[in-house]
């Protein structure tokens, strides 16, 4: 106490004989206990003054103390009342260390009052109804911080990241991330590579200081981590009229730029892949042509960020010949006519699957097959029916019980079904004897099947095509050289619908359908096959091959079986049914973080 009244008694006076002082070498009250304005200096600012000018807000420990442990965070940051308006849920911001910077989005948003008051009253909420305003100064808006990484210099000029390890000091800023560079690491986003996008937040592009001050999303597509992603499977996916064809023709546009090459297993040689889609809207064939609504600015754009755009030259239409169908699409390219020749069958059985038939009878039919071509002579659809036709074959099957007599009728009728007669055996060159001419390095190979009426055939085709090149990418046996421009050509198998053909069934030609696509997705890296999946439901695709696809983009979706099959992140997972046209999220994994990107607003080909 006796301190404390010498202390007021120095303030009050304000006065101090400090030459008397000097002269006895004595320290004085007020040396003793003054205090001096701290000023920081301005070096040891981690940010600059424009840098604050733009910060949103602080760094603060007045609600909830800063930690950070392995398994999680809480980081709160107190935003400014002008900057309110610029923050959402999922901004990406930067805390500047100093010499490091902590990479975080926002994860949670809340406001707080900042005086203790009642306001859920009738009087308050009358008069604000009547003066319809809100004072923002009255309330603490806060932004919660999920830590992604840490950003720090190589000491080469490069960035690197590692994972959070550090906490913020109280009262940093909190400033958006302007810095193209600090983003693409942040989000381990590939500088270069097939273009998917643009980085956006809530459905609004993300803008950097940088020129073009988009930030765009890559694939990586080369071999310095690996094997390019489009061999570990791409899948793209949302609800009708979302935009999956416009999108799916700039994706593929990409991989067939000039000098897009891949290896090819077990030569030296590099290739440019073809592109075979499996197209049952006859939309893909555009993909020769320019698009006529480009202005020059969107090609300026598209240079600077290097998106490859104009017509594929070489693009044809492949067309199954049908009896009593004929083709009268849209496609300007070449076109090719095909028949499906019933030797085909000899080796892949399924192909009978459209007509559908039981366990016992797929069972039946698949002994009749293996004896038919054991036979000598042309082996033919034709030929076939009348050999199952004959009473003397019927008895000698049924007789001898190789067959029951039920089963044996039943695969009869099954087998002279219209639409196996509409389709094998037609005249034009069969398929087998045209893949050096289809599968062709930078040649787009586009199979249309809306022209065809009877699903049953539609589906026929599809398989056909899809086992053609399956088979002949897993074999070790070449044959031809069809067979060997398959095996040494990398190949880009886009199936639209896919979900029809991949699907989870019980029955035993789809259960071999799907292990044989599923041995060509597990093979797919080391033999050059990407498979580019197109559907509206994911979640009928079989698992053994859905667990293969390495890059999924998502669309808008509102089917809850579909978003659920998709196993993205819960704060993701709800954006989904909310999705613009253009708008989507890209889960992969061995590519970037989750992210949320926005397609180009113009197609790169010609979209009708």
């Amino acid at each position: 106490m006796r301190m404390d009244k010498d202390i007021l008694a120095y303030v009050s006076s304000g006065k101090t004989d400090s030459r008397n002082v000097a002269e006895t070498g004595e320290t004085t009250i007020e040396e003793k206990f003054s205090f001096e304005e701290y000023e920081v200096p301005e070096e040891s600012y981690p940010y600059t003054k424009d840098d604050t000018e733009e910060a949103f807000g602080i760094i603060t420990t007045g609600i909830e103390p800063l930690e950070i442990t392995e398994s999680g965070a809480t980081i709160t940051g107190y935003i400014n009342t002008e900057k309110r308006g610029n923050v959402r849920l999922g901004t990406y911001v930067i805390v500047p260390y100093g010499e490091e910077d902590l990479f975080a989005r926002i994860w949670k948003m809340q406001y707080k009052q900042e005086y203790a008051v009642d306001d859920a009253t009738e009087i308050h909420s009358r008069r604000m109804l009547r003066s319809n305003t809100t004072d923002e100064v009255d309330y603490k808006f806060l932004a919660y911080l999920d830590p992604i990484c840490i950003l720090y210099s190589k000491g080469n000029g490069s960035l690197a990241r590692r994972m959070s390890d550090r906490i913020p000091r109280p009262n940093t800023s909190i400033l958006p991330v302007k810095d193209k560079l600090k983003i693409q690491t942040g989000l381990n986003i590939p500088r270069e590579g097939i273009f998917l996008g643009h980085l956006s937040v809530g459905g609004e592009v993300v803008k950097t200081h940088a020129v073009p001050p988009n930030v765009p999303y890559y694939l990586r597509n080369d071999y310095s981590m690996g094997d390019p992603l489009v061999f570990r499977h791409m899948l793209v996916c949302g609800s009708t009229g979302t935009g999956k064809t416009f999108l799916t023709k700039n994706v593929l546009r990409q991989f067939m730029a000039q000098e897009n090459r891949y290896n090819v297993r077990g030569t030296g040689a590099r290739k440019n892949p073809c592109l075979v889609i499996l197209d049952p809207q006859d939309e893909y064939s555009q993909m020769l042509e320019d698009n006529p609504e480009l202005t020059a600015d969107a090609e300026f754009s598209f240079r600077s960020e290097k998106v490859y755009f104009g017509g594929c030259a070489n693009t044809r239409t492949l067309v199954a010949k049908v009896d009593g169908q004929s083709y009268n699409g849209r496609s300007r390219a070449q076109q090719m006519e095909f028949t499906i020749p019933f030797e085909m069958v000899k080796n892949n059985s399924w192909l009978m699957a459209p007509v559908g038939m039981t366990e016992l009878q797929y069972q039946g039919v698949e002994l009749l097959l293996d004896d038919f071509f054991k036979m000598a002579g042309d082996h033919t659809y034709d030929r076939f029916l009348d050999h199952i036709s004959d009473d003397l074959t019927r008895d000698n099957y049924v007789e001898s019980g190789k067959i029951h007599e039920a089963s044996y009728d039943g695969i009869v009728r099954r087998v002279r079904d219209k639409a196996l007669r509409r389709v094998f055996d037609q005249p034009a060159r069969p398929i087998d004897q045209m893949l050096e001419e289809i599968i062709k390095p930078g040649h787009v190979s586009v199979f249309p099947t809306e022209y065809i009426s009877n699903t049953r055939i539609r589906d026929l085709i599809t398989l056909t095509l899809m086992t053609i090149i399956v088979d002949n990418k897993l074999s070790s046996k070449l044959n031809t050289p069809g067979e060997t421009a398959v095996k040494e050509t990398p190949i880009i198998l886009a199936l639209d619908e896919a979900h029809r053909y991949l699907a989870s069934t019980s029955g035993e030609h789809s259960r071999r359908i799907v292990s044989k696509f599923a041995e060509a997705a597990r093979q797919g890296r080391k033999e050059g096959l990407g498979l580019f999946l197109i559907t509206q439901d994911p979640q009928d695709i079989d698992d053994t091959v859905f667990k293969q696809v390495n890059t999924r983009i998502i669309l808008n979706l509102t089917n809850d079986a579909a978003i659920g099959a998709l196993k993205v992140k819960k704060e993701y997972e709800k954006r989904i049914p909310y999705l613009k046209k253009g708008q989507m999220i890209v889960h992969s994994p061995d590519n970037s973080d989750m992210v949320e990107i926005m397609g180009l607003q113009d197609c790169v080909v010609k979209h009708i």
